[in-house]
């Protein structure tokens, strides 16, 4: 290697909703977060091995799920996970906020009916499971409750006024 630089391939591992830093030196040693783990990795079948982590031995079978997604077996305990290096987490990441940034949700009646009460007014900030309005349908009163976090952006009735079934009452954003 040049200058004595080690290069180390770094992966972003997701068990249980939790992340953790991993990095895999070109030697074989592993980093989790700032800890050095001295380990030793045996393939005994093609996705069944035997690995040392220190002093202690682990058997670890794994079945892809998906392009990132593994099911893993360590002495008998299953674990689903997501491995992805760091440009894949990054990236990731980045999608899910521009989805959340440019999402947007349409309010539409389940039914055909009287839209009796409005509870939010356009730039109120709302809550997903938030009670938004009542509409009125066979005599009975139905809660309309937010699909989505995020602002009202337009209402498109006005209380009193009736709406056919699938009608967009408001887009939240």
């Amino acid at each position: 290697m040049d200058g004595g630089h080690n290069c180390m391939t770094e992966f972003i591992v997701t068990i249980n909703n939790r992340k953790f830093e991993l990095s895999i030196s070109e030697e074989g040693k592993v980093l989790i977060g700032d800890r050095y783990i001295r380990t030793e990795l045996t393939e005994i079948t093609k996705n069944a091995y035997v690995i040392r982590i220190g002093d202690s031995v682990y058997e670890i079978s794994s079945n892809k799920l998906g392009a990132d997604k593994f099911g893993i077996t360590i002495d008998a305990c299953y674990f689903d996970t997501t491995v992805r290096t760091k440009l894949q987490e990054t990236a990731n990441e980045l999608q899910k906020n521009k989805s959340r940034l440019f999402h947007h949700s349409d309010v539409k009646a389940p039914m055909p009916g009287l839209l009796l009460k409005l509870k939010v007014k356009v730039g109120d900030e709302i809550k997903i499971g938030e009670s938004i309005l009542i509409l009125e349908a066979m005599k009975m009163e139905n809660e309309l409750r937010s699909p989505a976090s995020g602002i009202v952006k337009s209402i498109f009735f006005s209380e009193g006024q009736s709406v056919e079934k699938d009608s967009i009452i408001m887009t939240i954003e």
